[in-house]
């Protein structure tokens, strides 16, 4: 290839993948860069994998244009290693076959050479790459080097929101686009079948739908989007505009410079198989869900209702599959702005909760690929491989496994009953901070059962870190110190996203995904978080205070009605930073360590309620309900593993559920108020908050048990004749009767008030009325007999 003028590029890599190539493999990586968007190319690269040295020979013999090269490292087991470097997909498959059947360890076979490149050389997001441009191409650049990059200011990208709109049986009626380029200029777009009328500059009518796919790969030509954002816009809208231009033979030249819309798996519509080059992909509910947001639905109504406090440009929202079909041909100026209308909230729940900085800002912490959700494993290896080898080891080819797992977190018995100023003090990060204060490290591990007993620190199940030699800990300090960083810098996505991975590195470690998983290694982490947790409860209690409850981090201490303790938030923070000082102490004295562990002031509970197991006498666990002094004066009720928080539950459950607990802790009649609902309930006054909203996480078809949602979808796809009633992701709504749980659509039987009252009211009630000594069944005895 013509090249010339040897220099460096930088930019933040939107995209990555490996390509064929005569040479060997070809990595390309589409960036943004401060001039613009740039393809670089690295070639002449190979897939590389490690196998025992011993294999080498049988290697060579067997795969002759491979090549192996002896290393200075070593596998887990202290054996010297070699790598394995494959210069094409078909010869490594050939490989990974053969190892298997000569039963040959291949170590981080997993790892693709454009990952690989990456990592090696500390690359997360950002990257300059040392080379030459094409002459026939100013945007192609050819790499030999490349390091990490810290780029002056942050990339400015283009971003869109895309929209699709289209008839039930997939054909399309409109594309809406809604967003803003690298120069701030606002982008307002609907492409719709039709003929032109009206003023609307924002509209571009097209003849029909093959017009409209042109059209659209035009537009993305010419305005060259880095980001699109959308809400299910993968499985459906992509996937969906996929089909159709298949349909039409059209190619789906969406990418940087015209690269097609693929699928690494036929007709695997999930992001995980997306190929895209130049454009990153992201789902409002998987990033959502990312970073740990949580809503009874994900649908883009729920959702932009609980957000943003409006919802969908349409009139009928549950049916708004036969409303966009009649707005397509009755009214298309309303179907337009509802299709950019869906585009912009999509775009504002982005911006209202920083979901694009946080998709930013974990790819830059763990070297995940730009828009990748999930992969905590493959993350753990991005952040520890580099190091490893460093080291002098390569990776375990597969994790230990003896049938011994760790325990879980600790989860004390807890001490039921209501009470009035409960503190909660939390360990901060406290998995993270133990893996820092007792050195927990797979290679420290392996490291430390060859040294002597005093140069290692004893974990559980037989396990012992060395002193001098590990990775891991350095690692979460170094996160640990750019989570402070962040707080101080306000920056909540980059806090966040460093929070979750934090938390991630124990379940990593404590997953049979994960190469270095080993029970040795979890148990480390989760029994000695028990230790910490039992021991903080004695330390407290030796201060004359009652630990009413402990769960995995948290404990929870009643201050009892004779300190006369005025502030107790005050004394809170005082307590938690009197415990953090005397664990610093210990460690120090009983280990010679420096304590990482800090015990943080978490709540108040002015009142707080601790309920018993169902029919029985002993404490719960992971269900409470307390109230918290609000800014406005008013207590606020907080709700843990309560019914208020299930999905499961009917309205008139939670609504009563939680006018219980208020009247409770505001000392209100509890008692009459229940008596007046039951009432209600009885005359058919309520009947509007019996309905169950329940959404299928798979199709009816693939149910096993008839739960009654699903009994429920069985019998709308019998009586309307239409499958989709039972396709996964549909929301049923259903009621109880007499006869059992029927559709809102076709009830044809009475409620039955009875199960209501039984299985929905008298559970959620029995907790409060226990407090005062009251029975639900003598309560509502009359009303029972009515019914």
């Amino acid at each position: 290839m013509p090249t010339s003028g040897f220099t460096t590029v930088k930019g933040r890599i939107l995209t990555r993948q490996t390509l064929p190539a005569t040479d060997g493999m070809c990595l390309r990586y589409c960036l943004k860069t401060d001039s613009g968007p740039l393809t670089v190319d690295v070639p002449g690269e190979a897939q590389v994998a490690f196998v025992p040295q011993f294999a080498v020979a049988a290697i060579a013999r067997r795969f002759p244009s491979v090549t192996c090269r002896h290393l200075p490292m070593k596998d887990f087991q202290q054996q010297p290693v070699a790598a394995v470097y494959c210069h094409n997909r078909k010869q490594f498959r050939e490989l990974q076959r053969w190892s298997r059947e000569q039963q040959i360890a291949l170590h981080e076979a997993e790892i693709r050479p454009h990952q690989r490149y990456l990592i090696e050389r500390f690359i997360a997001l950002d990257a300059e790459f040392f080379g030459c441009f094409n002459e026939n191409n100013a945007a192609h650049f050819v790499a030999s080097k490349a390091r990490p990059a810290t780029l002056a200011d942050d990339v400015a990208l283009n971003v869109v929101s895309l929209d699709v709109e289209c008839s039930f049986n997939g054909e399309l009626y409109s594309v809406g686009l809604y967003g803003e380029n690298d120069q701030g200029v606002l982008l307002r777009k609907v492409i719709m079948v039709g003929q032109a009328h009206g003023s609307e500059d924002w509209i571009d009518w097209v003849a029909d739908e093959k017009h409209l796919l042109e059209a659209l790969v035009a537009w993305f030509a010419a305005w060259q989007p880095d980001v699109m954002l959308g809400w299910s816009v993968v499985t459906f809208d992509l996937a969906l505009l996929w089909r159709r231009f298949a349909f039409y033979n059209i190619p789906a030249a969406l990418g940087r410079d015209g690269a097609l819309l693929e699928w690494l798996v036929e007709g695997k519509f999930r992001p995980e198989t997306l190929l895209l080059p130049g454009i990153v992909v992201l789902d409002g509910i998987d990033w959502l869900k990312a970073a740990f947001y949580k809503f009874e639905r994900y649908s883009l109504e729920h959702v932009s209702q609980q957000l943003l406090g409006e919802g969908k440009d349409i009139q009928d929202v549950d049916n708004r599959g036969q409303e966009i079909t009649r707005l397509f041909q009755e009214d298309k100026l309303a179907l337009a702005r509802y299709n950019l209308s869906d585009c912009r909230l999509v775009w504002q729940i982005f911006a209202k909760t920083h979901l694009l900085s946080f998709a930013i800002a974990r790819a830059q912490l763990t070297g995940l690929e730009f828009g990748r959700v999930g992969a905590s494993v493959a993350a753990f290896n991005n952040l520890y491989l580099p190091h490893l080898h460093r080291a002098g080891y390569i990776a375990p080819a597969e994790p230990v496994s003896d049938g011994l797992e760790s325990p879980g977190g600790y989860v004390m018995d807890s001490i039921p009953g209501l009470y009035c100023d409960i503190l909660v003090l939390d360990f901060k990060s406290l998995y993270p901070s133990i893996i820092r204060t007792f050195l927990i490290d797979p290679l420290g591990m392996i490291l430390g059962l060859a040294q002597e007993p005093s140069e290692t620190v004893d974990g559980y199940r037989g396990a012992r870190f060395s002193r001098q030699h590990f990775i891991l800990p350095k690692l979460v300090a170094k996160l640990a110190q750019a989570r402070e960083q962040a707080k101080q810098q306000k920056d909540a996505p980059l806090s966040q996203a460093i929070k979750i991975i934090m938390n991630s590195l124990y379940g990593v470690l404590g997953s049979r995904g994960c190469v270095f998983h080993d029970a040795r290694l979890a148990s480390s982490i989760t029994m000695r978080g028990h230790w910490i947790m039992q021991t903080t409860k004695t330390w407290i209690e030796e201060l004359g205070y009652k630990v009413i409850y402990g769960d995995t981090d948290s404990t929870f201490i009643w201050l009892g009605d004779k300190h006369g303790i005025k502030e107790p938030e005050d004394f809170g923070i005082k307590l938690a930073a009197d415990i953090t000082e005397r664990w610093r102490d210990y460690i120090k004295q009983a280990f010679g360590l420096e304590c990482a562990l800090e015990l943080e002031f978490d709540s108040h509970y002015q009142r707080f309620l601790m309920p018993t197991l169902r029919g029985s006498v002993e404490g719960s666990k992971k269900r409470y309900v307390g109230a918290v002094r609000g800014v406005d004066g008013e207590l606020e009720l907080i709700f843990k593993g309560m019914e208020q928080v299930r999905s499961d539950w009917s309205p008139i459950a939670k609504r009563i559920q939680y006018e219980l607990y208020q009247r409770l802790f505001n000392d209100l009649d509890v008692a009459e108020y229940l008596s007046e609902q039951v009432e209600l309930l009885q005359q058919g006054k309520l009947d509007d908050e019996l309905v169950f909203s329940k959404q299928l996480r798979r199709s009816v078809d693939a149910y096993q048990s008839n739960v009654p949602h699903v009994k429920v979808a069985q019998l709308l796809v019998s009586a309307f004749d239409d499958s989709s009633y039972g396709k996964k992701g549909q929301r049923v709504e259903y009621i109880i009767t007499v006869n059992g749980p029927e559709p809102v659509e076709l009830t044809r039987s009475a409620v039955d008030y009875l199960y209501y009252l039984e299985k929905q009211i008298k559970p959620i009630a029995e907790p409060v009325l226990s407090m005062l000594n009251l029975s639900f069944n003598q309560l509502v005895l009359r009303q029972m007999t009515l019914i």
